[in-house]
C-alpha cells in the first residue's frame, strides 16, 4: 500500500465519525458568528462566498478519499471472496471423498 492510500484511509476514517461532524458544527458555527459580529471587518460577509467556496472544495477532496479507501476495501473483498471459494472448492472435495468411503463402508457392511 502507497503512502497515499495509507493517508487516504486514514482521513476517510476520520470524517467516518462524529469526532469529524462536530467539529465542522463548532468552526461553521465559529466563521459565520464571527462574520456576523464582525460587519464592516469580516473576512467573508453574508452570504458567506468563501465558506461556501471552502466547502465544495472540501468535499471534493472527502469524496475522492472516500472512494480511494472504498476502492481498497473492495480489492480486499475480492481476495477474501477467493480464499473463501478456495476453501469451498476443497471442502467440497473432501466431503466426496468422504461420502465415497461411506458409501464403500456401506457397500461391505451390506455383504
Amino acid at each position: 500500500m502507497s503512502w497515499g492510500d495509507k493517508i487516504a484511509i486514514k482521513i476517510a476514517d476520520f470524517t467516518g465519525n462524529m469526532v469529524f461532524v462536530w467539529l465542522h458544527v463548532w468552526l461553521f458555527t465559529l466563521w459565520i458568528g464571527v462574520n456576523l459580529i464582525a460587519r464592516e471587518f469580516a473576512w467573508d460577509p453574508y452570504p458567506f462566498n468563501f465558506l461556501t467556496m471552502v466547502v465544495s472544495l472540501e468535499a471534493i477532496f472527502l469524496s475522492t478519499f472516500v472512494l480511494i479507501a472504498q476502492n481498497r476495501e473492495a480489492k480486499r473483498n475480492e481476495i477474501r471472496e477467493q480464499l473463501d471459494f478456495e476453501v469451498n472448492v476443497k471442502a467440497e472435495k473432501e466431503i466426496l471423498e468422504i461420502k465415497g468411503l461411506l458409501a464403500r463402508l456401506e457397500r461391505k457392511l451390506k455383504k
